[in-house]
């Protein structure tokens, strides 16, 4: 990789390991207030609805300077973390404030994914893009495991407000290492922008970028079999610090979706070759096996944690795919507003998946949820076989199946 995508990568690795302190924290402050599923579930999908504003993004990142994106956004972030920690330490965290600091400081985070991802594509030859998104994958996630491991031990020893503390300071260093070191090359559309008519361009280029996105029929069916099967699986996800006994026992279940997650990644470059009408079903059918049989013999040791693990060894192969499939069959010059509409249609129903899990969680059993959620992987390996489209799909993953 050249210089700009290792400062790139820095960046990303500061960021996730400020993030995964931050919201372990965050949902176990939540617990230790009210044990209640519903306000689990509701922070969950607080943080997760600032995805699905990800396509009001997308004019910007393509019209303005990726770097200034990206610094600006690091550094907002940086001190509106810093203001919770300043809050959390003067006993005034009302609830509905943290919901409001944490919805302002994670869309300025969702901002920079669709951004480095147009980056990458930009700072990448094509045939290196599944390599290259590998490795990012890989690089940050394995730092995500030591997170996970060791979130529990962190927030009993050294306390919530220092890990909110520490995130301030890692976010706003990560916005100076953007500010001062990444250089990269400016696109014709950054060129083209006028302050003056900058409505009528952000609106132009709006209207231009859905029309891209909307003619991508496959890309968009394989979407919205993943939208569907990310809403089972976040209602799950919402349970499981309700069914963790301890910060100790939800950094177990955090890291095995880390190291999961990381073996996906790995993988993900060896089986590329395949077929996608091969690959993806047995990929999600493997996930929701493995994911019902880890909560149906949850009361035997370590096993739950393995076969979580394995699940998400083909959710993080799915995600590498997923991934790659936007930037190879989106036009060069559309990749910032294409994937930045695409991630928002991907996470456009998980906040209601975390929020319907935290309902259904009062009033039935966290371990049921979790179980019912896996069947959600079981119906897009169906969706998939079925679908007109998709079952078409016999060619590999570097292949573009959409026209330019």
């Amino acid at each position: 990789m050249n210089r700009q995508l290792l400062i790139l990568l820095t960046g990303r690795i500061i960021t996730n390991f400020a993030d995964s302190f931050y919201m372990i924290a965050t949902i176990w402050y939540v617990k230790s207030a009210t044990s209640s599923p519903f306000f689990i579930g509701l922070t969950s999908a607080v943080a997760i609805l600032p995805v699905t504003i990800q396509f009001l993004y997308g004019p910007i990142i393509d019209r303005f300077s990726k770097r200034k994106i990206l610094y600006t956004a690091m550094l907002g972030q940086g001190v509106l973390v810093g203001v919770i920690s300043v809050l959390y330490y003067g006993h005034l965290l009302w609830l509905p404030l943290l919901f409001t600091l944490m919805f302002l400081a994670l869309s300025l985070s969702e901002c920079t994914y669709p951004t480095e991802s147009a980056l990458i594509e930009s700072l990448t030859p094509h045939d290196q893009l599944t390599k290259v998104n590998s490795i990012f994958s890989f690089s940050y996630q394995t730092l995500d495991i030591i997170c996970d491991a060791v979130s529990g031990i962190l927030i009993a020893f050294i306390g919530i407000g220092l890990i909110y503390v520490t995130n301030s300071v890692l976010l706003v260093g990560t916005g100076i290492l953007f500010l001062f070191y990444l250089n990269v090359p400016r696109s014709k559309k950054e060129t083209d922008v006028r302050t003056g008519r900058f409505l009528m361009q952000y609106k132009e280029d709006f209207k231009e970028g859905f029309l891209v996105v909307k003619k991508r029929h496959t890309l968009l069916s394989l979407v919205f079999g993943i939208i569907g099967m990310n809403v089972m699986a976040t209602m799950g996800m919402s349970m499981l610090p309700v069914i963790s006994e301890s910060t100790s026992e939800y950094g177990f279940w955090l890291t095995a979706v880390s190291l999961g997650t990381l073996s996906g990644t790995i993988l993900s470059s060896q089986v590329e070759k395949f077929a996608l009408n091969r690959t993806l079903p047995l990929l999600s059918l493997w996930s929701g096996v493995c994911w019902m049989l880890a909560f149906v013999w949850i009361d035997v040791p370590f096993l739950p944690y393995l076969l979580f693990a394995l699940s998400w060894m083909g959710i993080g192969i799915i995600g590498i795919y997923v991934q790659t499939l936007i930037q190879i069959n989106l036009p060069k010059g559309y990749i910032g507003i294409g994937f930045a509409f695409l991630s928002s249609l991907l996470g456009s129903l998980s906040p209601l998946g975390y929020l319907l899990g935290g309902v259904i969680g009062e009033f039935t059993s966290g371990k049921f949820l979790l179980e019912l959620s896996s069947l959600g992987y079981l119906v897009f390996t169906v969706y998939f076989m079925l679908h007109p489209k998709l079952k078409k799909l016999n060619n590999p993953l570097s292949v573009r199946f959409e026209e330019s």
